[in-house]
This record gives structure tokens, C-alpha cells and sequence, in this order.
């Protein structure tokens, strides 16, 4: 079927005769009735949690307006084709450092082709916030929400930041805490989620943002609650970010296809539960309108028909990472403010089924790799596996070296098949390429060596 021939706003797939205009103004009627009553019946608190649901939290607004808003039928960007909405995830509340974003993703929705794109940001990029001066990307929302003038807080501040950087408009925000994602994955009974390789994260931060929890997972299909379905979907230190996010999207996916079922839809009250713990913990640009435009379109929305684009520091992507009196920061490879290799990713992202950084970031974890400390200096094999995993590699084995070496050393143990690769971790490390023959089920061997103290 030609996707210009699909009507976004579908009709019913009943086959049916036209009824007389007496029995159609009788079925309108008892529509916009049973609209009202459902309403009503859901309660002040309902009604007040979709107000703060939309229009960033604007409680103002009548009973009727909110009910005439379901008059709207087209989202900002429809028109032109495209419509992109910045999603963020954060804290909250009693979190620590529970306004800096945690999950940055540009959602763009393709409406002629009924695509949807998803670009992962690192919140570690260092940009240039407007009217704050450069820091990571991460603190924009954190700005807007302090900064009481800036209309629209952090949500806006945000967009304004991705939109100046990626050169595209941001039409939307939506943006959810840690609490909220797991109380609504709850309500709706759990998602199902096919876990594709075993997931072990030592590193799993703990409530408090200081300890560790670590964090196992079993491959094969996991019911998960919500608490364990966000520690799925925010674990970073044992996979690629590319990985990450693709889990990210998994997650996503269970928890649109749990809500679009009949049980969920069909159960006023666990309708008007749902709605009581967006109202408390989402946020979103939306109108009530726009959100069922929204609500609508997504599902038609496919698996397949989604584009997932992953920023990391790939040997071959736009990115790259440095360590100094800032801290860990991740900029563009021409340099800090030229943009224009992010920029002609955003707006062609639809021209090709994978961009060449999420190819990369998948090519790159066929390797196995193993790193060990010749430094003399405790961590320093651990901080070299954490910058090769956040680049999308697999580290297979981290230990100490025999001995310590002067001279960081990457060797290549597997021939011409890896000697892209080696080059490249060499490259980030400042290293030598050497080949060695006597790895034991490894692919690349990398020795930091005294010269990265």
C-alpha cells in the first residue's frame, strides 16, 4: 500500500452501509456524551493530573477547553513531513543530581514513510548551553528548572540547546523521572523483554549514587517489574552504548505494546491510575490533542520501521572523548562547537535503513578484548575498559599486567581481521600496535602502559 494513501486519522476497519443522518447526529451525540461521562466519572483528580501531563504542568484551563482540545488533529512539524520531540529522563526528586539528564533522545517521526528515528545523545557532551556558557549537555535542564526566567524551565532549555546544536527544530519534550518510569511499568503489570545475551553490571550504581549494586540479568525472556526494567534500561558499564540504547528501545516497545492492549484501554480506572501517576512524575509540550494524534499514529508504528542512531566515541563516528580539568567530556573529532557532522546526521536521517555510527558501534563488540594494567597506578586497566566500552567495544577480561611497561601497547592477536580496530584503540590510548600470537580466546590485547599516567 502507497503510505501516501494511508490516512494518519483512520477510519473504522468495519465494513459498514451509510447510515441515515438521523442515526449519525443519534451516534455523535452519544459519543461526545460518553467522552463527557468518562471525564466526569474519572474524577477531578484525573482531570487535573492531564493537566499537568501537558503544557509542561498548566493546571489553568476549563472543563470544556480541555474537552475541546481533542478537536485538534495535526502535531507542529506534520505539515513539513517530519515532527521532532526531545526526550529526557532524570532523577527527580530526592535522587541525587536529580535534574540532570540521564537519557537524552531526539524522537523523530517520518509521517509520510511512518518511520520513527531515535538519537541517542551523550549526556557527557560538552556544548555550549545558550545564555549559560559551555558544560555538558546533561546540565541544560538543570539550568532551565533553577533558572525561574526562562519560560518553559528546563524542558525548554533543553530543547533549545539540542535544537541549536543538531541545526533541526525541536517541536516537543517529554520528560520522565526514574519513579514515574518504574510506577508505570507496575500499573501496567510488568513488560516482557527478550534479553539477548546475559547482562552483568558490577558497576550498577546504588540508591545513594555513591555504592555499587551490582546487576545480573539472564538471557531469554525476562518478566521484569519496574524496578528492574529501569536498571535494564540504564545499565552502561557492561555493554556498549549502543547496546544501551537498544535496550532502551526494548523497554519502550514492551511498554507500548502492554498499554495499547485491550486490557489496559478497556479499564476506565486503571486508565484514570495511569493518568494519576503521569500527572505526578511526566511532563510534556503536548496538548491533550496533539497527545492523541501521537497516541494514534504510534500504533501503526512497527519495530522494524524504527531507526535507532547511538552518539558514542565509535572509532569511526563524529565523537570523540578527553579527560581533563573538566572532567570526563565527550566532543566532536573537528573540534569543540563545529557541529556540522551531528548537524547532516539529524536532518538525513531517514535516507538510509542504519547510519554508519550504530553499523559501527555493532561491528566494533564482535571484538573481544582484554585489558590489563601495566601502569603501576590501581584503576587504570578499570577507567581504559569503561572509555573502550562507552566507544562500543566488548572487554572480555580486565586484570594486571605481568609486569609494568613504559610504553602503552596494543597488541593485535587475530591478523588482518582486526587491524582496523587495533589501530584505532591504539589511537585513543596513544599506543603502539604490536602483534602477538599467543592470546589465549581474544581478539586485541590492551597493556596501558606508565606513559597515560
Amino acid at each position: 500500500m502507497n503510505n501516501q494513501n494511508i490516512n494518519l486519522n483512520r477510519q473504522s476497519i468495519y465494513a459498514y452501509k451509510k447510515p441515515k443522518n438521523r442515526w449519525l447526529k443519534i451516534s455523535i451525540i452519544t459519543v461526545v456524551v460518553l467522552i463527557i461521562g468518562f471525564v466526569v466519572w474519572m474524577g477531578s483528580s484525573a482531570l487535573s493530573a492531564m493537566r499537568k501531563i501537558t503544557s509542561e504542568g498548566n493546571e489553568n484551563g476549563s472543563l470544556f477547553a480541555f474537552l475541546g482540545d481533542f478537536a485538534k488533529n495535526n502535531l507542529d512539524g506534520q505539515n513539513d513531513g517530519r515532527t521532532n520531540i526531545l526526550m529526557l529522563g532524570m532523577g527527580g526528586k530526592n535522587h541525587p543530581g536529580g535534574l540532570l539528564s540521564d537519557t537524552i533522545i531526539i524522537a523523530s517521526y517520518d509521517w509520510q514513510n511512518k518511520k520513527m528515528a531515535m538519537i541517542s545523545v551523550p549526556r557527557d557532551l560538552w556544548v555550549s548551553i545558550p545564555n549559560y556558557g559551555y558544560a555538558k549537555i546533561n546540565e541544560a535542564y538543570a539550568y532551565g528548572e533553577k533558572n525561574p526566567k526562562i519560560a518553559g524551565s528546563g524542558s525548554k532549555a533543553a530543547a533549545d540547546t539540542v535544537s541549536k546544536i543538531f541545526d533541526i527544530p525541536i517541536h516537543y519534550t517529554l520528560s520522565i523521572d526514574f519513579a514515574g518510569f518504574e510506577k508505570l511499568i507496575d500499573e501496567i503489570g510488568g513488560v516482557d523483554i527478550l534479553v539477548e545475551k546475559d547482562l552483568i553490571d558490577y558497576s550498577y550504581p546504588a540508591d545513594n549514587m555513591v555504592d555499587y549494586a551490582p546487576l545480573k540479568i539472564k538471557s531469554g525472556l525476562q518478566h521484569m517489574n519496574g524496578d528492574l526494567a529501569l536498571k535494564y534500561a540504564r545499565s552502561r558499564k557492561s555493554t556498549s552504548d549502543f547496546d544501551r540504547s537498544k535496550r532502551q528501545e526494548q523497554v519502550l516497545f514492551a511498554i507500548k505494546e502492554k498499554t495499547f492492549t485491550l486490557n489496559t484501554l478497556g479499564n476506565p480506572k486503571k486508565v484514570a491510575d495511569l493518568l494519576n501517576i503521569l500527572g505526578d512524575h511526566f511532563r510534556t509540550s503536548l496538548s491533550v490533542g496533539e497527545i492523541k494524534v501521537l497516541w494514534d499514529s504510534l500504533q501503526e508504528l512497527e519495530q522494524n520501521n524504527v531507526v535507532n542512531v547511538v552518539l558514542d566515541t565509535a572509532a569511526n563516528g563524529p565523537l570523540t572523548a578527553l579527560q581533563d580539568e573538566r572532567g570526563y567530556i565527550i566532543i566532536p573529532k573537528k573540534g569543540i562547537g563545529k557541529y556540522d557532522d551531528l548537524q547532516k546526521l539529524a536532518k538525513n536521517i531517514f535516507n538510509s535503513p542504519v547510519s554508519q555510527e550504530s553499523k559501527t558501534s555493532q561491528d566494533l563488540s564482535e571484538y573481544k578484548i582484554e585489558v590489563l594494567n601495566g601502569s603501576g597506578k590501581t584503576g587504570q586497566a578499570t577507567e581504559a575498559a569503561e572509555k573502550l566500552e562507552t566507544a562500543g567495544y566488548k572487554v572480555e577480561k580486565i586484570g594486571n599486567a605481568t609486569s609494568k611497561m613504559s610504553e602503552t601497547t596494543v597488541y593485535n592477536c587475530s591478523g588482518v581481521m582486526a587491524q582496523n580496530a587495533a589501530d584505532a584503540i591504539a589511537e585513543m590510548f596513544s599506543g603502539v600496535v604490536k602483534t602477538k600470537t599467543s592470546c589465549v580466546n581474544i581478539d586485541i590485547q590492551v597493556i596501558i602502559g606508565q606513559d597515560s599516567l
